[in-house]
């Protein structure tokens, strides 16, 4: 799963992609400059399991603790639902 939270001036870079695969190996969070389209990733943050402080702790390096809050939470219920779905 993927989402891509665009959040402008409240953020570094303007663009944060979170990616989760199905096999639940990692969490990638991409923080992305949307400067004039660009795209480029400024920067990069890889986690081998689900640890929400850690998470949290990154995030709000870079963005404000209410998009902290929406993207981890975001996190956390596909997490969950990968969870179930992959009967672990």
């Amino acid at each position: 799963m993927t989402k891509t939270f665009k959040i402008g001036e409240y953020a570094v870079g303007g663009k944060i992609k979170v990616t989760i695969p199905k096999t639940l190996t990692n969490i990638k969070i991409d923080v992305l400059d949307s400067n004039y389209g660009t795209g480029k990733l400024v920067n990069q943050y890889i986690y081998y399991s689900f640890d929400r402080i850690r998470i949290e702790r990154d995030l709000w390096q870079i963005t404000t603790t209410y998009y902290t809050d929406m993207i981890t939470s975001w996190i956390n219920k596909n997490w969950q639902i990968e969870l179930i779905k992959n009967n672990i």
